[in-house]
């Protein structure tokens, strides 16, 4: 790539409108992937909750027997696996907005170089690491962090283990409260991982070009 200072002027010019371009382009795609993340976590917590007061009128007609027990078994996995679909494409989207705000941080590093006067009037960062672009996301992409989707969904699957253990197994309140608490911790630990890997995968597609003097 050439330097800066080999550029003409024309070719300032025409980078500037390059980038300028491209800069609306990955802001347009950081507003869909977050209201893409935003409408599939309200519709999947809809779900849940209506699941949930179904749930409830169920336990209650039925005081909690059979029909109970059959009927939570078939709701939980349908929607662990709701769930499960929701986390990875919410994921997935987080990811792509972190790909995103990496390519505006690089926008805004080449706009210091032209002017480096204009650093101090950024909000945003010039630098794309990895770690300084998922600071500088949270609260956005981020909203409905991907840990809390994970947990949400351990917690289903560790109420589903448990009520199986109580309805198949043994009937101990003890036990099977005691396993769907290990189920959820071993699936909280998947989900975490899961993730940690994700994010490991694009930074070894996408390495940084300018990280942050704090970034080792």
């Amino acid at each position: 790539m050439e330097n800066q200072d080999q550029l003409s002027d024309d070719q300032r010019q025409k980078m500037l409108q390059f980038m300028t371009t491209e800069h609306s382009a990955l802001q347009a795609g950081r507003s869909a992937t977050i209201f893409e993340t935003g409408a599939r976590i309200a519709a999947f917590l809809g779900t849940v909750s209506s699941a949930l007061v179904a749930l409830a009128f169920v336990g209650q007609v039925s005081t909690l027997g059979t029909a109970f027990f059959a009927f939570a078994l078939v709701l939980l996995p349908t929607l662990f696996f709701v769930g499960l679909a929701t986390f990875e494409r919410a994921l997935e989207s987080s990811i792509e907005d972190t790909i995103y705000a990496r390519g505006i941080s690089r926008i805004h590093h080449l706009y210091v170089e032209m002017v480096p006067q204009a650093e101090r009037y950024f909000v945003g960062s010039i630098h794309d690491d990895l770690a300084t672009t998922m600071a500088s996301t949270r609260g956005e992409a981020e909203g409905a962090p991907a840990p809390a989707r994970g947990r949400l969904n351990s917690v289903i699957v560790g109420s589903f283990v448990g009520l199986l253990i109580r309805a198949v197994v043994v009937d101990s309140l003890a036990l099977s409260v005691g396993v769907g608490i290990v189920v959820f911790l071993v699936s909280v630990f998947l989900h975490q991982r899961h993730q940690l890997a994700r994010l490991h995968q694009t930074e070894q597609r996408l390495p940084a070009l300018f990280p942050s003097e704090r970034t080792p």
